[in-house]
Order: C-alpha cells, then structure tokens, then sequence
C-alpha cells in the first residue's frame, strides 16, 4: 500500500465540486470534478457516520490531486447516508438493519437524484459503489441485492451480513455460497477489490468470508482482488489509504 503523498492533503489547484441535492427528509453529496468524468463512485459511510465522513478536506483534497496529475481518471462522486433523519439508535444491530434496506433507496431516489443532476444515465460499468465498516457491509448488500447497476465493487473493513451480524465470520461458507450463487446467476461480470488490514476490527470476520470465497474459483477466480495491509486499523485515515491504491484501476485505468 503506498502512502499518500503529504502534497495530496493540501488544496489542489484545480478542485472539484460539491452540491447537496435534498430528497424527502435526506440529501446527498455530491462531487463533480474539475475534468469531464465518465464514471460514477457511491461512497457510504462507516456506522455512527454520515454524508461528511468521506466528503471531509483531506479526502477531497486527495481525490482533487489525483485526478489533476492523472493518476486515475476524473470520477463523480456521492456520498450519501443510510440512516433515517430522526434514527438515534446507532449500534451495529441498528446500523444492520438500515444497510440491508438501504439498497431500495438508492435504486428508487439516490442513483436518479444524483444522475439526474449530471445530466446523463451511467451503465453499471459506469458505476462503482464502495464503503467503510458497515458502508462494506452496504456494499456487499449491493452485490446481492443491485448487481444490475453496479460493475464495481470496493467493499473496506466491511463483511457481508446476509446470515446476520458479522455473518462474514460466524457464516463464512453460507455467506460465501449465497455470493457465489448471485454470482452466476446473474450472468453478469464484475469486479470485487476487498481491502482491510490486520489490525483492523473488522478482519476476523472479512477474513474468513474472503477465504471462503476461495472455495468457488469458478464464480470469482480473477474477478476478486482480497488486500490486507499490515498494522491497518479501523479509521477512515486509513480508508483513505487503501482509495488512494485502489481507485485508479477501478476507475477506468487497468489493472497492473
């Protein structure tokens, strides 16, 4: 993993933007970048968080820079929030439940929100979707619930919950065998880039899943990318970390 450069967490001279575009009683974030984009990124936030743990200075900052010295290609951005506007309760049970849901609400309202104020329609090889803790966890529920629009898939520090809470380390192989499963029969290809490190919370439960997955070659084989980072812990410095190393090749450049 390489680090991010000191450079990259001051103003770029060439920054993008940043609107909020309100639904019902939510809104979301939306970046558009300096330069012409022809992909789209949903970022979702970790537990307990909300549309600003991505959309924070260093991490736009990172992303501006990135893409003015070509180091991925120019990409939308929207972090939106699972969460209900009046929920308080906000432990992994509750947050478990919001991010099972979530998926409707970003088919139904985010997604057009969001590319409806672009102006255009991206193909799911156009989409990418990743997320922190139980923002993987969000992503893995898209895996299986809204493979149709996405061709991407970044989930960090996150495992898949589908046999319940932390069902990536108490259901390894049914959680593994359900993945495989969508997989073929959707039909459809797809790229997934797993990332944590060994200090994390999160890796007993992403590691056994990812191993797991081993399992069915013919359903993931080259499709699936699985990264530890040594003395990676649980924070969205580090998030920020492993987007810096992963983002370029899923969006747009190839993989080396």
């Amino acid at each position: 993993m390489k680090t991010i450069p000191e450079a990259y967490l001051a103003p770029c001279s060439k920054p993008g933007t940043v609107v909020s575009l309100p639904y019902g009683k939510k809104f979301i974030l939306l970046y558009t970048p300096a330069a012409p984009a022809s992909r789209i990124l949903y970022l979702i936030h970790g537990g307990g968080g909300n549309q600003y743990a991505f959309f924070c200075p260093q991490f736009l900052h990172m992303i501006d820079h990135m893409i003015a010295e070509g180091v991925m290609p120019p990409v939308y951005m929207v972090s939106p929030c699972f969460y209900d506007p009046d929920e308080t309760d906000k432990t992994p049970s509750s947050s478990g439940r919001a991010v099972a849901k979530f998926c409707d609400e970003l088919r139904g309202e985010i997604i057009p929100l969001a590319e409806g104020h672009i102006g255009r329609t991206f193909t799911r090889n156009e989409r990418i979707i990743s997320g922190f803790s139980m923002g993987g966890v969000t992503t893995w529920y898209a895996f299986l619930q809204a493979l149709d629009l996405f061709a991407a898939f970044l989930p960090l520090s996150g495992d898949c919950w589908a046999f319940g809470e932390k069902g990536g380390g108490s259901h390894p192989e049914e959680t593994a065998a359900k993945l495989a499963e969508t997989a073929k029969e959707s039909g459809l290809d797809f790229y997934i880039h797993a990332i944590t490190g060994d200090r994390d919370i999160a890796f007993p439960n992403l590691d056994a899943q990812m191993q797991a997955m081993k399992q069915y070659p013919e359903a993931f084989g080259k499709r699936v990318d699985y990264d530890v980072m040594p003395g990676g812990v649980h924070d969205y410095e580090t998030i920020f970390r492993y987007l810096y190393n992963a983002l370029p090749p899923v969006a747009g450049e190839s993989k080396q």
